[in-house]
């Protein structure tokens, strides 16, 4: 059996439907510079062509507190390396196989290879399945979004997961993550952050409203399978994402005043002579 975690509100899957039309899909740039993530912004109509931002997680964990840090540098040192490594490597993997799934389930397409190829993780989307079935139709799927404030120079780019309508009739920005454990919720800040953050960058770039943010964690130990799988939610309503997007304005200001180089966005063109 599996078990649900509603965090900050009532799941509800569903009163109704409605659609609204996909959202232009835009392929994202990624660009490594000082140890650190940016995104090379191109064609976006809310951001200077050619701009250099920097990315949602980049900008999340270089702002981070010092106990976070901490507590980060003490795990790595608990588990060994070599342990580190390995663990952050499968997360990686679980996350980019989760979301192949879960697109691939939208597109009507047959699953179960991806299930048959990985039975260790199966489970995670198992987690997830009740969720899934509170999303009348999805409206854009892993796609770059950026933000810009003119007035500053400065902005961040990223990669959200979906933007979708859900069965309630809202329009909900999604993300999807993977975890041993449902997660305490002072560790559910950074997530927090990251929905505020892509929320605002999708309402700039599309002009369209985000009424609701979810972040929908699947937890399970493939190491520990006495443990059933469980459902981790994280939901921000449409005050919730504007705290959440000040937060994050703040924090992307401090940033670009302690890290970018230089302390103004720069475009970042190629030539092609």
């Amino acid at each position: 059996m599996h078990s649900l975690t509603v965090g900050m509100a009532c799941y509800d899957l569903g009163l109704g439907s409605f659609s609204m039309p996909s959202l232009q899909h835009y392929e994202p740039r990624r660009i490594s510079l000082n140890q650190k993530r940016y995104y090379q912004c191109v064609d976006f109509p809310n951001v200077p062509q050619g701009m250099l931002l920097p990315s949602v997680t980049t900008v999340l964990s270089s702002m981070a507190p010092v106990g976070k840090i901490m507590a980060l540098i003490n795990w790595r040192k608990r588990v060994g390396e070599e342990e580190a490594k390995r663990r952050t490597r499968l997360a990686a993997n679980r996350g980019t196989w989760m979301h192949g799934v879960i697109e691939e389930h939208f597109k009507g397409e047959d699953i179960e290879h991806h299930l048959e190829k990985a039975p260790d993780w199966k489970p995670y989307y198992e987690a997830v399945e009740p969720f899934l079935e509170g999303i009348a139709s999805p409206v854009l799927v892993e796609s770059a979004v950026a933000w810009w404030h003119e007035e500053d120079k400065l902005g961040f780019s990223g990669t959200l997961d979906m933007v979708a309508t859900m069965s309630n009739g809202t329009v909900a920005l999604v993300d999807w993550k993977t975890s041993y454990k449902e997660k305490p919720d002072y560790q559910l800040a950074d997530y927090k952050r990251q929905l505020g953050a892509y929320a605002m960058a999708a309402e700039q770039l599309y002009s369209c409203p985000i009424e609701e943010a979810w972040c929908v964690i699947a937890c399970y130990d493939p190491e520990n399978k006495e443990v059933d799988p469980s459902l981790q939610l994280v939901h921000l309503d449409g005050f919730e994402l504007i705290s959440q997007q000040r937060i994050m304005h703040d924090t992307v200001r401090r940033y670009f005043e302690q890290w970018y180089p230089g302390k103004k966005a720069f475009t970042l063109t190629e030539d092609r002579g």
